[in-house]
């Protein structure tokens, strides 16, 4: 299985730290988002470290004191209440500050979705490696978790670890997202209620824009921020989702559906499924409808 160990040191009275270092079993390796390293550090002097190549996601919250991170060209001023996210296959530094040493937790991690995890946090957080959540301490209860689910050699820690990790990512995410909307007087739950009632429609989106009075730009942008999609594609996965129930659940012939669904081209109705489920609408009925078994 896995290897697991723990260090208390003092490294030359530069830092006090707790680590649990983390070799994953195969199925892990193979299969779920899993710890490398974990552990939390106090800084006793001023020190800079520089690393860069690892496949590694690095996520840091400063729990206390002052710092300086450098990653991409960027320098970033970060301080108690901060948090940092970073790929350390890019080459990063961080550096405490001499007057208020700061106190970190931290955990590494990694898994063949943790890339993509990452891309997308700096999507969400307009390409910042640092975002500054309401509070903190979830965070380092999760990094908590983590360190005691390292000294567990077992396939079961190991899926707690991916579930906490991925439980971690989802409030980042949730974080950043929350940090990076701004205030709208678009009533953009409005929005998605006509799109969801008029999906069939080729002229929803001018309708509920010319509803609200406002211009289909402004309208679009405050969608996106708030669903992270187009109004096209919320429309176009809500008319697939209504022609996948009535594939499943009713007897109407499979173009009748699509031009129920605002769908008039069939052979467009036919692309939608393929790029969506890799099969063909009568595939998936034959396959997913309760009445051809």
């Amino acid at each position: 299985m896995s290897d697991t160990s723990s260090t208390l040191f003092s490294n030359q009275g530069i830092t006090k730290s707790t680590r649990f270092i983390h070799t994953p079993g195969d199925f892990a390796l193979n299969n779920l988002l899993y710890v490398q390293e974990a552990g939390v550090l106090k800084s006793l002097r001023p020190h800079t470290s520089s690393r860069e190549g690892i496949e590694s996601i690095l996520f840091i919250t400063i729990k206390d004191g002052e710092g300086l991170v450098r990653v991409s060209g960027k320098e970033y001023a970060v301080k108690s209440g901060d948090c940092i996210l970073l790929n350390c296959m890019n080459k990063y530094e961080h550096e405490s500050s001499e007057s208020k040493p700061w106190e970190l937790s931290w955990v590494h991690f990694y898994g063949k979705t943790a890339v993509n995890l990452f891309d997308l946090f700096l999507k969400e957080n307009k390409n910042s490696n640092i975002f500054t959540p309401a509070e903190t301490e979830g965070y380092v209860k999760m990094i908590e978790n983590l360190m005691a689910l390292c000294n567990d050699k077992s396939v079961m820690s190991e899926i707690y670890a991916n579930e906490t990790l991925t439980e971690m990512f989802t409030e980042i995410i949730s974080d950043v997202t929350t940090l990076s909307s701004e205030p709208c007087d678009i009533d953009v739950s409005m929005v998605r209620t006509y799109l969801n009632d008029n999906y069939a429609s080729d002229k929803a989106i001018e309708e509920i824009c010319e509803k609200l009075g406002t211009s289909k730009d402004a309208v679009e942008e405050a969608f996106a921020n708030s669903y992270g999609i187009s109004m096209a594609e919320y429309q176009k996965i809500r008319r697939l989702n209504v022609a996948k129930e009535m594939l499943r659940f009713s007897i109407e012939p499979e173009n009748k559906i699509a031009l129920e669904c605002g769908i008039n081209d069939y052979n467009d109705f036919i692309k939608l499924f393929v790029d969506a489920e890799g099969m063909t609408p009568e595939v998936y009925r034959s396959k997913w409808a309760q009445w051809i078994k």
